[in-house]
């Protein structure tokens, strides 16, 4: 999915983004999304590129996070490809046949803005979202977006290709998106939306992700996983499965000399202690 959205309109016109009050007041109600190319593949002959993100019969796309089991518009923000960081409202979507936790694009409304935006998956590397009394972190990951289980130094996700052998790319170091300039920043981005541009067109002045992340991403082959685990300081990837769980446990509390031995050796019995064991590591031992 390479399409990042053009903002649409009947005919030859062209919808730009559109001042409003702050995103809050939005939370609930159906907004224009704009970004949206000409060319951007329907689902299955409708008028939607997303599920959810449809034009209406003037050619104009709407998200209605108004509906029971649509994602809602939740306070966070986006960290862009080039460090840009956008705050605002953000909806993160998928198609009903994926799992839960991978999400392929955004629809965020910017602080300040009445019309939301699309931002796909080549766009952005970080995303945050609040919801009730947590904070959802999605990383850009292998062409989509992966919410975590355990945020800190060791960082623990499901695994989205378990049960093949294909080939995936590690997650994005977090320094280089500390170090990334942001350089289009978040008023050229809007600017650029609101003059019918995509998203992709607003930052194609600066760098891609690939030359961006340059030798920092490579690949693993990993077969019958479960969970991915990565040390952010060493910006290492490893693949937990059932079967290799008890030796990287091991492995991972060999070194920790504060760790209980015994909450330790109650962690590596149980497979499903996983993310117990990761929370307690990166509070006692990182």
């Amino acid at each position: 999915m390479k399409h990042i959205l053009r903002a649409i309109a009947a005919g030859a016109c062209v919808i730009g983004l559109s001042m409003a009050a702050p995103a809050m007041a939005l939370t609930k109600q159906k907004v224009t999304v704009v970004g949206i190319p000409d060319d951007a593949e329907r689902i299955n002959g409708t008028r939607c590129v997303m599920p959810n993100v449809c034009a209406n019969k003037e050619g104009i796309f709407k998200y209605d996070p108004g509906v029971w089991g649509v994602p809602k518009l939740r306070t966070g923000d986006v960290v862009l490809r080039d460090g840009t960081k956008i705050a605002g409202r953000v909806a993160m979507i998928n198609y009903t046949s994926d799992w839960g936790f991978v999400k392929r694009a955004i629809v965020m409304v910017p602080e300040g803005e009445a019309d939301a935006i699309f931002i796909n998956s080549a766009d952005a590397l970080l995303i945050t979202q609040q919801k009730k009394d947590e904070t959802l972190v999605y990383d850009a990951y292998d062409g989509y977006y992966l919410e975590r289980l355990v945020s800190g130094p060791m960082r623990l996700s499901f695994n989205p290709a378990a049960g093949t052998n294909g080939k995936v790319s590690k997650f994005i170091p977090p320094a280089i998106i500390n170090n990334a300039s942001g350089a289009v920043g978040r008023e050229a981005v809007i600017a650029a939306l609101r003059d019918g541009k995509t998203v992709d067109e607003s930052l194609s002045a600066g760098e891609s992700v690939g030359t961006v992340l340059g030798q920092a991403l490579s690949s693993i082959e990993i077969t019958e996983k479960e969970y991915l685990l990565y040390d952010e300081a060493k910006d290492q990837l490893s693949a937990i499965t059932k079967a290799n769980y008890p030796t990287v446990m091991q492995s991972l509390f060999s070194g920790c000399a504060t760790a209980d031995a015994k909450q330790v050796k109650s962690f590596a019995k149980k497979y499903k202690k996983i993310q117990d064991a990761i929370v307690y590591f990166n509070a006692n031992c990182a």
